[in-house]
């Protein structure tokens, strides 16, 4: 098991997870006592100026934008080896969690969970971030529902990736990139984040996603070319109004996708429809 480093303020317990670069630890403020999540970039990738940059991005956008939607960076150390991040602690479990149980979730729930995540993404979007990573896997639940959307590592104010994205890296995860972001002539719009969110209230609405899945070339070319399913074929007792805001949200053209704001307003209507649909039953 790998051994948590010391970090001057806080006392580190088991790894909530990690990726390529970092390792996100269980916490303690040593000061306050209160539960914190740390991300410790690796010590491999001291050097690496991109990992720092991100880093230093995902605190940025985490010390600027303060929603309860949205996780929280209450402190980051970036100037000089250990560099890490401080999150308040997100206890629960992530929506990719709740869909390995339960393959696909109640459109009530589904909408419940989507409209809070909108919610986050219009304070980002008005902010002028981009979150960049939205997915099930980063919207996490507690509390009765309350969701809160996290990983802010994917970050950034549109158009800071330009000149990475024109040397062919991607940045995100593939199923939910949006096709603006699939060639090297990227528009890097916060569309894309509503794209992505399409794509992850169609899985809570579907256990499926609106694309076959394959390598990470095949899924950008569909995504880029192939028009996304719709609701429509699938048997639900899903409101008119929601099929159709699934439906604009998949839009290939981010120009005639909705606002977070819009998608919050219509995912009120359809939690209002869903609500009367169940006194009247």
């Amino acid at each position: 098991m790998h051994r948590p480093p010391h970090i001057p303020g806080y006392e580190l317990f088991q790894s909530l997870g990690d990726g390529a670069t970092s390792i996100v630890y269980a916490g303690r403020d040593v000061q306050t006592d209160e539960e914190v999540a740390v991300k410790v970039l690796r010590e491999d990738w001291f050097d690496d100026a991109t990992a720092l940059q991100l880093l230093r991005r995902e605190a940025r956008t985490g010390m600027a934008v303060e929603h309860s939607h949205l996780v929280k960076i209450l402190e980051a150390r970036l100037s000089q080896p250990p560099y890490f991040l401080v999150m308040n602690r997100i206890t629960g479990e992530s929506v990719r969690q709740r869909m390995y149980r339960e393959y696909c979730l109640d459109h009530s729930t589904a909408i419940w969970i989507a409209r809070q995540t909108a919610d986050a993404l219009h304070a980002l979007h008005r902010a002028n971030f981009i979150h960049g990573d939205v997915k099930p896997d980063n919207i996490r639940l507690v509390d009765n529902g309350h969701a809160v959307l996290i990983d802010l590592g994917f970050s950034h104010i549109p158009g800071e990736n330009q000149a990475v994205l024109e040397q062919g890296f991607v940045l995100g995860t593939p199923n939910y990139l949006p096709p603006e972001m699939c060639d090297r002539n990227a528009v890097d719009h916060p569309a894309g984040d509503i794209y992505a969110l399409g794509i992850s209230l169609f899985e809570m609405l579907t256990g499926e996603l609106p694309y076959p899945t394959g390598s990470v070339k095949e899924v950008m070319r569909r995504h880029r070319v192939d028009p996304a399913a719709s609701l429509w074929d699938y048997p639900g007792p899903w409101p008119t109004a929601l099929i159709d805001l699934v439906d604009a949200m998949l839009e290939r053209r981010w120009q005639s996708r909705p606002t977070a704001m819009q998608v919050v307003d219509t995912l009120i209507t359809c939690e209002i429809h869903s609500f009367q649909v169940r006194r009247a039953a």
